[in-house]
């Protein structure tokens, strides 16, 4: 039996605690560890769905106005303004984070065009329904990891409201992306036009 104090066991404990110490300077999370969790934010976002539910004066459009969640995917109704309740509708999404982060960030643009002058009598526009889902990111691991994903709404290049997934500790507050993000690190994934 080797006693806990011979010379090769406390050269071996000394390698160790520099070891972990080292990892904890150097990588301050137990996920950086090897075998443990790297949990990050989706990579991907498409349009699954996008329809246009009625037009005409936002006072006599249907009042309904919300959004769900079910796991990646989520589904929004809202009324965009339009100078025409017939101009034509456009969404595509990019990406404004990197691959790879905890907190992955996308825009989902809805975009009106129309030849019509505009119509001064009442604000006018468009209720539409769009449904999106994420996908990509690394899995989880064996510890639970920080991770989530923002979804900024956009209406014709206006912000229009954030919808956000998230875990703790990361902070997914929407207020401060009132102004954009400039960098797109993701063309458009999808372009549907109504």
């Amino acid at each position: 039996m080797v006693p806990i104090a011979s010379p090769s066991r406390r050269v071996g404990i000394a390698v160790l605690v520099i070891a972990l110490f080292l990892v904890g300077v150097t990588h301050p999370s137990v996920n950086d560890l090897p075998g443990f969790s790297d949990h990050t934010g989706p990579t991907e976002i498409h349009i699954a769905e996008f329809d246009r539910l009625d037009s005409g004066c936002a006072a006599n459009v249907s009042s309904y106005r919300g959004g769900s969640w079910n796991g990646s995917d989520y589904s929004k109704v809202a009324f965009v303004r339009t100078d025409d309740p017939n101009a034509n509708l456009s969404a595509w999404v990019e990406r404004t984070s990197p691959a790879g982060v905890d907190l992955s960030t996308f825009r989902v643009h809805v975009e009106s065009d129309s030849d019509s002058a505009r119509n001064d009598s009442c604000e006018t526009g468009v209720l539409y329904g769009l449904s999106v889902n994420t996908s990509g990111g690394s899995p989880a691991g064996i510890l639970a990891d920080a991770h989530g994903h923002r979804i900024l709404w956009m209406h014709n290049g206006e912000y229009a409201g954030c919808s956000a997934s998230y875990t703790s500790p990361l902070d997914a507050e929407c207020s401060r992306f009132r102004e954009l993000p400039q960098r797109t690190w993701a063309n458009a994934t999808d372009e549907v036009d109504r």
